[in-house]
């Protein structure tokens, strides 16, 4: 499984392909190209895919509206998988005819192109894999969780890792009652947020902590985590209008004493941040009562001393 996404290239320009390579490869996409309409087909046979970045025109060569035309046969072929349309010019009609045929949205070849098509990729992408998480049963999950779990241990890429990250945190608490609509990487203009947790259970425990959203960071680091990291999400749950008290901060290389900390520094507040490192993770991973662990990790940092970070 690649949580980043795999991604198909339909355009019979070498040039922009190779454009397409430079800018999503760097990203930790997981990338394949073809160059006509009955090759992209072929290839949406295998189960896969998660975006296919369709050409419009495809230089005319098999019609003037091929990539148009191609939209409803994607969808099709591989209806989890979602359809930017890249055109040249986006004029109305080509734009309505793609949603109309099923198209997630298109993008325009401008002078914006390779920033525009980042962020439209990666909401593409987000989209697609909070579906493929959701639509989870409960046996396919627990499965899935111990492979992201491997994952987040072994891998090497620091880009795929944290993804890996991000995926296993965020379905750790989908599997959890009231903590269902757990979503990742919400980005704003000014921050980012990898982990926010409506908090919607009807556990008195989770009520009393009288936080109707609960935010997560995740640090797939190798080296400890210091108290500036932790000052930083501090300040996110802060500004979330007096509606977030609970945050979980997850790092994977630990914490530095600083951190501890600031922690303690921090009990006087309204805010508790609980700080998972590798060991405690594992220990919701491999727990029969997630819920019942996560109360357990919540009360040892709500516990947790001064003298316990010396």
């Amino acid at each position: 499984m690649n949580p980043t996404g795999s991604i198909l290239l339909v355009n019979d320009e070498p040039a922009f392909l190779e454009t397409y390579r430079t800018i999503l490869a760097t990203e930790g996409y997981s990338v394949d190209a073809v160059t006509d309409g009955p090759s992209a087909l072929a290839k949406l046979e295998q189960p896969r895919w998660d975006l296919v970045l369709l050409d419009r025109k495809l230089q005319g060569r098999y019609g003037p509206d091929t990539g148009l035309d191609l939209i409803q046969s994607i969808r099709q072929r591989a209806p989890e998988a979602k359809v930017i349309l890249v055109t040249g010019v986006a004029d109305s009609d080509s734009v309505n005819r793609a949603f109309a045929a099923g198209a997630y949205d298109y993008l325009e070849k401008n002078a914006y192109f390779e920033a525009i098509l980042k962020v439209k990729v990666r909401h593409a992408l987000e989209a697609a894999r909070e579906r493929r998480m959701a639509a989870l049963a409960n046996g396919k999950r627990e499965e899935t969780i111990r492979e992201l779990w491997h994952g987040v241990r072994t891998e090497r890429d620091p880009s795929i890792k944290g993804a890996l990250l991000e995926d296993l945190v965020a379905l750790l608490f989908k599997s959890i009652p009231g903590f269902e609509r757990t979503q990742t990487n919400r980005k704003s203009l000014d921050e980012e947020i990898d982990i926010v947790i409506p908090n919607e259970s009807t556990d008195p425990f989770w009520l009393q902590a009288h936080s109707q959203y609960i935010l997560g960071e995740c640090k797939n680091w190798s080296k400890s985590v210091e108290r500036k990291e932790l000052d930083v999400f501090l300040k996110k749950i802060e500004r979330r209008y007096g509606r977030c008290r609970l945050g979980f901060f997850i790092s994977i290389g630990g914490f530095a004493k600083g951190f501890e900390s600031g922690l303690a520094a921090e009990r006087a507040g309204e805010v508790l941040v609980v700080a998972l490192d590798a060991a405690r993770l594992d220990e919701l991973v491999q727990a029969r009562d997630r819920n019942a662990k996560l109360k357990e990790l919540h009360a040892r940092a709500l516990m947790a001393s001064a003298k316990d970070s010396e």
